[in-house]
């Protein structure tokens, strides 16, 4: 199990353009492809929890180490919705919150909106959220059925592209129409949009034309942003220091 997981949390910064300091910065889980989602879907459901509860412990001690706090940003968290049940995934968030001593309003509880993530679930957990005050943001947003669906139920903080829907828009015309649908949409809503940072001068010029002025990673025409990853032992144990990726 300890090969199979190799888990990190990876801290990466959401910048908007023209600024060098990031303004929130994501919790992502830095692991080898697909093992995290494999590993987790064979677990029985109280397992899963006690995953789940371990990842967010490690994402807000991450966040701690790398002295978010005092940097008064907000720290985008995902949350495994299949793990257990919204008030349960919502309490082990508070309790390490406030264990690494995060505040909880600037704190952002991403949601996927995959075309594959169940939409029940996804909907309890906004509806969770919005009872409780919680900032709300998508992850893997198409504009697919499910994403704007979901989009009906709230007006989230923010919304993360899919990276298949905003990657290299200057050879997709079609795609880079849809995005700038999107960011019509958001912008009526008071939504920010972000994509993943463009690293060519062509697919800069695509993203900012489709109106795109927010980005995750590391620009590479702007001052290089470091990414805090901090390594994570299976079921929670903390592994040694923080490895400060390049």
């Amino acid at each position: 199990m300890a090969t199979m997981m190799d888990l990190r949390i990876d801290l990466q910064p959401i910048t908007a353009q023209g600024t060098a300091e990031p303004f929130a910065w994501h919790a992502g889980i830095h692991a080898r492809p697909h093992v995290f989602h494999t590993v987790d879907a064979i677990l029985p459901r109280e397992d899963r929890a006690e995953l789940e509860a371990a990842r967010l412990d490690r994402a807000f001690a991450a966040a701690a180490e790398a002295g978010l706090v005092a940097a008064g940003t907000l720290l985008v968290v995902p949350v495994q919705l299949r793990a257990a049940a919204p008030d349960r995934l919502l309490t082990h968030l508070f309790r390490a919150a406030l264990r690494h001593r995060f505040p909880l309003d600037r704190v952002v509880v991403e949601i996927s909106a995959d075309e594959s993530a169940d939409r029940d679930d996804a909907a309890a957990m906004i509806h969770a959220c919005t009872d409780r005050g919680m900032l709300i943001g998508f992850s893997d947003f198409a504009a697919g059925p499910l994403a704007l669906g979901l989009l009906a139920h709230c007006s989230p903080r923010l919304i993360r592209l899919a990276p298949a829907l905003a990657h290299r828009l200057d050879a997709a015309p079609a795609r880079a129409r849809l995005v700038e649908g999107v960011l019509r949409l958001a912008r009526g809503m008071g939504v920010t949009v972000i994509a993943p940072a463009p690293t060519e001068d062509a697919e800069q010029r695509a993203a900012a034309a489709a109106g795109l002025r927010h980005f995750q990673g590391e620009l590479r025409v702007e001052r290089r942003v470091r990414r805090y990853t901090r390594p994570m032992r299976p079921w929670g144990m903390p592994g040694t220091g923080m490895r400060i990726a390049a």
